[in-house]
């Protein structure tokens, strides 16, 4: 049986995106297609969850994507609104994804893990640069459950968008601040 490894890598030139499978054809071609350009833009930073097997070549089975934001206060869940600024800079996660095979996995988690790792990047580029809010598009009403559950809170109606406070990604973390 062979040993299974990952690793989150930055996104770089070499990787095979195109074998990349969500389930989600639009989050396939965003990797495949704009993923480099909005890199190579500076409109955000995307990491890769690289799977590697011995004897074979590694493989994207995950990643996401995050960006500098601003945040209208007055947009935000009431109860995240006090001490925050009417205009807040805070952080997007913009895109989320773990392939199809990784699913459903009680062990490892990888949906979780993965969203923890793109956490701990936004509160550590929080502690460089600032940021008092992270926000995410949870893109269906399935997922809204899912990020709630790891302590985004909704606004609410049909709106997808859903926020935490940098300050709570710490402490969800179980990270001591600066």
């Amino acid at each position: 049986m062979s040993e299974q490894t990952v690793r989150v890598v930055k996104l770089a030139p070499g990787y095979d995106l195109g074998a990349f499978d969500c389930g989600e054809a639009a989050y396939n071609q965003w990797l495949t297609d704009y993923a480099g350009q909005a890199v190579v833009a500076g409109a955000s930073m995307v990491y890769l969850l690289v799977e590697h097997r011995p004897d074979e070549a590694e493989r994207v089975v995950g990643y996401f994507a995050i960006c500098p934001a601003l945040v209208v206060r007055d947009g935000m869940p009431k109860p995240l609104q006090r001490k925050v600024l009417r205009n807040a800079p805070g952080w997007l996660l913009a895109k989320l994804a773990l392939d199809v095979s990784l699913r459903g996995d009680k062990i490892n988690q990888w949906g979780w893990q993965l969203l923890r790792v793109a956490l701990e990047t936004i509160v550590g580029a929080s502690e460089l640069g600032g940021g008092q809010i992270i926000g995410v598009d949870a893109d269906n009403p399935g997922l809204v459950d899912w990020y709630a559950r790891h302590g985004f809170l909704s606004t609410g109606g049909g709106n997808l968008r859903m926020y935490m406070k940098v300050a709570t990604a710490r402490k969800y973390l179980g990270t001591p601040p600066g």
